[in-house]
């Protein structure tokens, strides 16, 4: 009996400290072996876009789901804040979180709960409202507003072209600070429509011919369009930087500019008809034609190109930087732009991105909230499932169609070749250089930042220096080419950030104190972080090197690495040439060789400190070289010092 009861006392005392206690190697593997295995047992290919490096899995094989990769994937990935994403064939890419990206299945399952918190008029309007005023609180755009100034805006000269006007304008808003852009007017009498049209990130901006022949064109139809710069775009990036445009001030400044501009077109334009308002935009124009539509209610009419999911706020901090999606207890661009009902909405999708889920997802969703008001047909998709994320004809051809329809403009003046396009510099408030902006005209976005926290943007701060030494490094070459310059300084700059980024999330101390096998003593704080630093994928070296050699001659590409180690090339081979007596042609290939190689592996580390000693590993070659070919370094060095203390003392007693 005893002893019976003593095996039940064993067993319960080990059931409880089994409960408490994990297994001794917790069934442990490196991350990368964990994703190799289930490479191979799926018969996938995995595409990196995660660092693995150290990252050491805990009940690893515990979280592989035999029937299903997926699964397994998620469960592998989720402890380190990663995420997979399916593309073509067995491909599959792994990816840091988003919070603002999710998938269309999360999509599905946030319209199905949002459908079940209204099922009539009544109901939807009253989670509308409280939705308008939470999205307000959370963007923080009364207080910013509160402090705008009231000033003349600076005008341009207006230029006149067929059937339409333009004229540049740089309207104040905080104290210093500008918003750019262009008023795009009708010749023809009487009123006219107004359209707002917050810009997208497609590439040259406002200034883009696409932008130009739709601004134009709808001008030319009975609207006046005005578009404007992002903040930290354009114009705009004389004031900032452009690193501010990846900030979450952008998300709010951008809507506070929307808003200025159109109280400002009201105030001073007396040919507006106030019933014909508009707001429209592509990608993330798109998104802050949603955002400015539940902001105001002076808006009409809504044409979001290219944008709208349930599933996906905008992939840039100026779409998604404030926490607009928890209001009222968790919300979605779908939803934001169903709070428009039922005032007429044109959503232009594609089947290239991510609104490629619309016809079946979020346009039934609008559809039935639109059903509440009993305007199913003021809410239209154009869908264009063989297109890609842009604003091509199609897209553009479906919002003339949209604003001539609801805003009864005249289609017969629908002509984009009628549109003058116009070179980038006829555009600028500020001139080419920015050498017209007002003596008070904020110049660093350290002032911006005060309206909001500080602390926030502590990492913004190191990528607005990052990105103005790219931008040094690259205006030192002379680049008649802006195109080629600025590609060469967003090249530059990103890679700058990588190695900062992977030095500060990989510090010293991640790498186990241990003995340097070549001197024999501890590994220094130096020899650690050198180690971790050099276990940064090599994939960050190629990009800049295949990114230069796109813009940049082999000449200018030296020019740029010589910036990156502040022409220790030059500098140590002066100190060779000095040191041994008579170098030879080929002593100097070699020498020059080496320290060009030192030079390029540099480039990927840190600080100075590093780059130091990346340039020692390669002059003890050198040195080795001059001795394995006849020379003596030791007394070559030791000769030359004593040449320079006798230059010295001589010099001293002649003074």
């Amino acid at each position: 009996m005893k002893r019976i009861l003593f095996t039940m006392l064993l067993a319960a005392s080990l059931s409880a400290e089994a409960q408490t206690q994990t297994y001794e190697t917790e069934f442990a593997r490196p991350l990368n072996e964990v994703l190799t295995d289930i490479q191979n047992r799926f018969g996938i290919r995995l595409k990196y876009d995660i660092d693995t490096v150290g990252k050491v899995l805990p009940y690893a094989d515990f979280r592989i789901r035999p029937y299903s990769v997926e699964e397994s994937l998620t469960n592998v990935l989720a402890p380190f804040d990663y995420k997979f994403v399916k593309q073509k064939g067995n491909m599959y890419k792994l990816k840091a979180y988003e919070y603002p990206r999710r998938t269309d299945a999360d999509g599905e399952k946030m319209l199905a709960y949002l459908n079940t918190l209204y099922a009539d008029k009544q109901a939807f309007q009253l989670r509308a409202d409280s939705l308008k005023k939470e999205v307000r609180q959370r963007l923080g755009i009364d207080a910013l507003l509160a402090q705008c100034v009231q000033s003349k805006p600076i005008l341009s000269k207006i230029r006149k072209f067929d059937g339409y006007t333009v004229q540049n304008f740089a309207l104040e808003t905080l104290p210093g600070l500008y918003v750019c852009g262009s008023i795009y007017t009708p010749q023809s009498k009487g009123k006219h429509a107004l359209i707002i049209c917050p810009n997208g990130h497609f590439g040259g901006g406002r200034y883009r011919e696409d932008q130009q022949q739709r601004m134009g064109t709808l001008a030319r139809m009975g609207a006046i369009c005005v578009d404007y710069d992002l903040f930290g775009w354009g114009e705009s990036i004389l004031q900032v930087g452009s690193a501010a445009h990846r900030s979450s001030a952008a998300h709010t400044i951008q809507a506070m500019n929307g808003l200025l501009i159109l109280d400002y077109m009201l105030a001073s334009h007396k040919n507006i008809d106030t019933s014909r308002i508009g707001a429209n935009g592509g990608s993330g124009g798109g998104t802050h034609t949603v955002l400015l539509s539940v902001l105001d209610d002076r808006f009409t009419a809504s044409a979001p190109v290219v944008s709208l999911a349930s599933h996906f706020d905008g992939g840039c901090p100026c779409e998604s930087g404030m926490p607009i999606q928890l209001s009222a207890g968790g919300t979605c661009n779908a939803e934001l732009a169903a709070a428009f009902a039922p005032r007429p909405q044109l959503i232009v999708s594609d089947g290239g991105d991510w609104t490629a889920s619309v016809p079946a997802l979020e346009f039934p969703y609008l559809q039935r909230i639109y059903g509440f008001y009993n305007a199913k047909d003021k809410v239209t998709n154009v869908h264009l499932p063989k297109e890609k994320h842009d604003f091509g004809p199609n897209k553009r051809n479906a919002v003339y169609d949209f604003f001539a329809d609801v805003f009864n403009l005249n289609k017969k003046m629908l002509d984009e070749s009628k549109v003058t396009i116009e070179p980038e510099s006829a555009m600028y408030s500020f001139g080419e250089n920015g050498e017209l902006l007002p003596e008070g005209a904020i110049r660093s976005f350290d002032k911006v930042a005060a309206y909001f926290d500080k602390k926030a943007f502590a990492k913004l701060k190191s990528d607005a220096s990052l990105e103005k030494k790219a931008m040094d490094w690259v205006a030192s070459l002379n680049l008649e080419d802006d195109k080629k310059a600025g590609f060469a300084v967003t090249t530059i700059y990103n890679h700058l950030r990588q190695v900062r980024d992977w030095h500060n999330d990989h510090p010293y101390t991640t790498i186990p104190a241990g003995i340097n096998p070549l001197t024999g003593k501890p590994l220094s704080k130096l020899d650690r972080e050198m180690i971790a630093d050099s276990a940064m994928p090599k994939e960050v070296h190629e990009r800049l090197m295949k990114g230069l050699r796109r813009v940049l001659t082999e000449e200018k590409i030296e020019q740029i690495l010589d910036k990156y180690t502040v022409g220790k090339v030059a500098f140590t081979l002066k100190g060779y040439q000095a040191i041994v007596p008579n170098m030879t042609e080929e002593e100097t290939a070699f020498v020059l060789e080496q320290l060009k190689l030192a030079r390029e592996q540099a480039i990927d580390y840190k600080n100075m400190k590093q780059i130091s000693a990346i340039f020692e590993i390669y002059k003890t070659k050198c040195e080795q070289y001059f001795n394995e070919h006849g020379r003596n370094w030791r007394q070559m060095f030791k000769d030359y010092v004593n040449k320079r203390n006798a230059e010295k003392k001589a010099q001293g007693k002649k003074k």
